[in-house]
Order: structure tokens, then C-alpha cells, then sequence
């Protein structure tokens, strides 16, 4: 049985970009395997993602369960990890598609062509069609590599290499946002320059509607009408951990979201600040044993975004939690935004709550779906999600 494999690749919106497919796919009446960040699915059971590209032992395994199940297609995240280290080696990719390439892993990586080099592997294997981001720099520069190689035979002619972009109205799939709201976003995306009319999503931001413009892209290229990609686009209402609304009885406005790259937490301080009339509060950390430079740099990012931001700690792992926070406030300090540091996420998370305002947005970033801090070598279970929601409960 061969299992049509969806693989997606890039910093930011892998996930986001699998679960629409997914609800595109599934709107088909296709039953699909999901390997990702949050979870990997395969039928009815759910397995904890340890990695978001897992070993190829347990892919090996997963695929098994699929063909015993008679599940015929596959959505994968697939991470620079899994492609640097061969994981991915045994799986046949038929779609590909890229989102973008910012500051992440340079701990594992050191420099950016090589995290670049890393992504570009999952294009090579692919065998029916890819799809690219030509906004990103990144994106742009793959495009433009997949081409030539292509040209020069070092890609199979047959091999589909399409683009999306908000930019370029001749790209393959071009994009246009309408309309974007705490309530979603509504797109109109043209194929070779002929609108499809519009898209409502019930996700906010312009990063969801690049994601979508790539899983719709990702969608047509394997033969999906137009129809049921609107409708699967339609019916899917949010992604856990990503902008998810926080619901409560008191009205107050706050979100989580995973964001834990400095693109990724500005990208999500600009979408809230369309969406709010009052102040941004911001509670966010860094991850400890990894790269440190873009500590000061998500600071700097934070403090010109925000109205108040609260440094606290995430995953420290082996790390003093407050020489971290330190590096954090090095880039906050070249703002004029007002922060305070509270290393106990709780108590930070806490501190936002009490600070908030009628019309005010708090927006949690960094753990988004995790249920676990990394602390001297032990998981610790911690749910932003959660927690707020018990925190603003216990509001006075």
C-alpha cells in the first residue's frame, strides 16, 4: 500500500499549515496520519510527540499502523532535526510545501545556510509537487534553487514547483487579506490570476493567512476541488496552542501562543496588536541550553510591541533561570516599554492578570500546547492554558 505523504517544512507555522491540511483532507473524505509538534496521530490513537520528526525506527513503526489501518495519507511536520540526521531517509515525500526560514536551532545548526541546507533536503526527495513561500528571503532563494535544478536535471521535470505569495501578484497562488479580526480572517486567493472568491478562517493574523494560501496551494496540487478546500479551511476553528483564545466568564482577553523565535513572537505581537484597544501585556521567556543571542534580541522585539511585558522563565533546562531573564532585559531596556521579571511563570502569568485592563490583551507566548516545564533535567507539568484560566477565575 503506498501512503501519500505530505511534508512540511520551515520555522514557523508547520503546525498550523498540517492541521488545515488535515481538515482539507479529511473534508475529502481521506482519513489522514498527523506527525507533528503537538501530537502524532495515527487512527484513533495518539501518540506524545517527543520529537516533531520522530526517529525513523518509530516512523517505521507509525507507517506500519497505517498500512494495517488502510490509512493512505500521511501530514508531517518535518523538522531540520529529522532532515540533518536522515530520519526522514526511508519516506517517500510526495507534496512539499515551505513556510519560512528565521533565527532558530543555531545551537544545533551554528549558521543560517546551514539550517537553510537542512530544510532544502525534504525538496529534493519530494517526487510530485512543492510548494514555497516566496515572501521569505529563504523561500525565495529555494524557489529559485528547485528551478534550476530542475533546468539542469538534478530535479525530476514532472515534479510540480509552484509559489505562493501577498506580494507577487504572478506567483502561482496569490493571496490577498481582506479582512483580519480576533475573530479570523478572511482570504481571497487567485490561481493563475483567477479569484476564488473568499475564505473565512477562524484564525486571526497575517501568518494564518500565508499558512493557509500554502495548504490550500499544498491541497490543489494533489487533485483537491476547490469547494471542499474552502470548506476544510472553513471548518477548522483554531489549533491548539496557536493565538488560542483563553475562554472565561469574565471577559477577559487573553491568548497563548507557541511563538519562541524572535520572527514568531513579532509576528504574533503585531497580529494582537490589530486586535485590541487598550494595552498588549506580554509574558515570555527564553529556553535555556539554547541559542543565546536571540535572547536580548526577543527582548527588544517584546518591549517595542507591547505596552508592559513580563519576562518569566521557559524550559530553563540546565540554566539559571535568572541569568537568562538578564539577557532577556538587555533588549527590553532598549525600549521604552515597562517590564518587570517574576521567574515563577505562575506567579508571572499571575501578575498580568492583575494588571489587566477593560480592553486589554494578554498574550502568553513561548509553551503554546506543551504541558511541561524542562527544569534541571526533570518535566514538570505546566499548562499555560490552564493556568491562566485558573488565575482569572480566582480574579477578584
Amino acid at each position: 500500500m503506498t501512503i501519500e505523504v505530505f511534508g512540511i517544512t520551515g520555522t514557523n507555522g508547520k503546525t498550523t499549515v498540517s492541521y488545515m491540511l488535515k481538515s482539507i483532507l479529511e473534508e475529502a473524505g481521506r482519513e489522514c496520519g498527523l506527525i507533528g509538534t503537538i501530537t502524532h496521530v495515527i487512527g484513533q490513537k495518539q501518540y506524545d510527540a517527543l520529537n516533531t520528526t520522530p526517529s525513523g525506527e518509530v516512523l517505521e513503526k507509525y507507517f506500519h499502523e497505517m498500512e494495517q489501518q488502510h490509512i493512505g495519507t500521511c501530514i508531517m511536520e518535518v523538522s531540520s532535526h529529522g532532515l540533518d540526521q536522515g530520519r526522514v531517509d526511508n519516506i517517500d515525500i510526495h507534496y512539499s510545501g515551505f513556510t519560512n526560514l528565521t533565527r532558530d536551532h543555531l545551537d544545533y545548526h551554528v549558521t543560517m545556510d546551514n539550517y537553510f541546507n537542512a530544510k532544502a533536503k525534504l525538496f529534493y526527495k519530494t517526487k510530485k509537487g512543492m510548494c514555497i513561500n516566496i515572501d521569505d528571503v529563504y523561500g525565495k532563494r529555494l524557489y529559485d534553487k528547485m528551478k534550476q535544478e530542475q533546468s539542469e536535471g538534478g530535479l525530476d521535470p514532472d515534479v510540480k514547483v509552484e509559489s505562493i505569495s501577498f506580494m507577487e501578484k504572478n506567483a502561482d497562488y496569490f493571496g490577498k487579506l481582506l479582512e483580519n479580526s480576533i475573530h479570523g480572517i478572511v482570504l481571497e486567493p487567485f490561481e493563475a490570476g483567477a479569484s476564488w472568491g473568499t475564505i473565512k478562517i477562524e484564525l486571526p493574523g497575517r501568518t494564518t493567512a500565508y499558512n493557509g494560501l500554502l495548504a490550500l496551494s499544498m491541497a490543489r496540487q494533489a487533485g483537491m476541488d476547490k469547494e471542499v478546500i474552502i470548506e476544510g479551511l472553513r471548518k477548522l476553528k483554531g489549533v491548539p496552542g496557536r493565538f488560542q483564545k483563553v475562554e472565561n466568564s469574565r471577559g477577559i482577553d487573553a491568548v497563548i501562543d507557541f511563538a519562541h523565535t524572535p520572527d514568531a513572537l513579532e509576528n504574533l505581537l503585531k497580529t494582537a496588536g490589530e486586535l485590541h484597544e487598550g494595552r498588549l501585556i506580554c509574558v515570555f521567556g527564553c529556553g535555556g541550553n539554547r541559542d543565546r543571542e536571540k535572547r536580548s534580541m526577543m527582548g527588544k522585539i517584546a518591549g517595542n510591541n507591547s505596552d508592559l511585558c513580563i519576562i518569566t522563565s521557559d524550559n530553563p533546562r540546565f540554566e539559571e533561570p535568572a541569568l537568562i531573564t538578564e539577557e532577556i532585559e538587555k533588549g527590553i531596556v532598549e525600549t521604552a516599554c515597562e517590564y518587570v521579571i517574576e521567574i515563577d511563570r505562575r506567579e508571572a502569568i499571575r501578575k498580568a492578570v492583575a494588571r489587566y485592563q477593560q480592553g486589554d490583551l494578554i498574550v502568553i507566548a513561548g509553551k503554546g500546547h506543551e504541558k511541561y516545564q524542562l527544569v534541571n533535567g526533570k518535566k514538570l507539568p505546566f499548562d499555560d492554558y490552564m493556568t491562566v484560566q485558573e488565575i482569572i477565575n480566582m480574579r477578584e
